[in-house]
């Protein structure tokens, strides 16, 4: 089994590109055609873990169900949200409005979970927003708000989503629960996507446009999400929300290496302030471990 914090790092850095692959991919897609076309080839990944017998057993569970069966509601709810926000905004800008989950997720780790937050935890956390708020500070006066507070008002959803999941049997393993979560996602959508279809929805079938939705399905879909859940089933939720939140940098540094963004010096001085705060995140959870 992979180290929690490891996984972190994996779902870091998946999460990371994801804006990157989200607004590539509505080029090509309508934004829900692009999310069901991702779940679907997701679910394709993950289905063979679900063969064995006492894994399929989860997907009837009544202790389970309802709990995914939300969760899959209010996630897929905020993704679609997020995917359409991205047609207004930038993939940097995305990333960057999504840090405001450090907040909701300590609210409802001390409400729900019982976690504690430690003021070297709190002090962390504000590194870490204070840092992705600096890479973008440039931009305040753009145009780009309305994708920016769509952003903003879908991080709670997820942090629901992710308390729910935590509160979930301890035996039910990561894959096995991104698998049904996929599995329930991808009946949802069908009569969502079928209305897109009749009413002139977006898609192609295009080298770049296939390429595009396999990195969504594999990447983000499937491996993204059982490495998000792999770490916060055995870290503090709040803790390791607050660490992959320092995303918006790596977001920032692939954009730059890909040449859509000019480096600047606020831009610089936000990455080392953001990464600073992850370093520190990552120094609490591990002597948290070892003692």
């Amino acid at each position: 089994m992979i180290p929690p914090f490891a996984a972190l790092i994996g779902a870091w850095l998946l999460n990371a590109a994801w804006p990157l692959v989200a607004a590539d991919g509505l080029k090509f897609f309508s934004v829900v055609l692009f999310m069901h076309g991702g779940i679907l080839i997701g679910l394709a990944v993950l289905l063979p873990w679900l063969v064995p017998a006492e894994r399929r057993r989860w997907i009837w569970r009544m202790q389970t169900f309802k709990p995914l069966l939300m969760i899959t509601l209010v996630n897929g709810l905020a993704s679609l949200i997020y995917l359409k926000a991205v047609c207004y905004t930038t993939p940097a800008n995305a990333a960057v409005m999504a840090q405001s989950e450090v907040l909701y997720s300590a609210v409802l780790s001390v409400l729900f979970l019982g976690e504690s937050i430690g003021p070297a935890q709190v002090a962390a956390s504000l590194l870490v927003m204070t840092g992705t708020g600096l890479i973008m500070i440039h931009d305040l006066g753009s145009l780009r708000w309305k994708g920016d507070l769509m952003i903003a008002a879908t991080p709670w959803m997820y942090q629901v989503g992710h308390v729910m999941a935590k509160r979930l049997p301890k035996d039910f393993d990561p894959v096995t629960m991104s698998a049904i979560r996929l599995l329930y996602a991808a009946i949802l959508m069908i009569p969502l996507s079928w209305w897109v279809l009749a009413h002139g929805g977006r898609w192609e079938f295009s080298g770049p446009a296939v390429s595009i939705l396999l990195a969504q399905g594999v990447f983000i879909n499937a491996l993204a999400l059982s490495l998000w859940y792999l770490a916060i089933l055995r870290m503090d939720l709040a803790k390791s929300t607050a660490f992959l939140l320092s995303y918006p940098a790596l977001t920032m540094t692939f954009s730059w290496l890909l040449g859509f963004e000019k480096i600047s010096a606020i831009q610089v001085a936000g990455l080392a302030v953001t990464l600073s705060g992850a370093w520190w995140l990552s120094r609490l959870h591990l002597n948290g471990v070892r003692h």
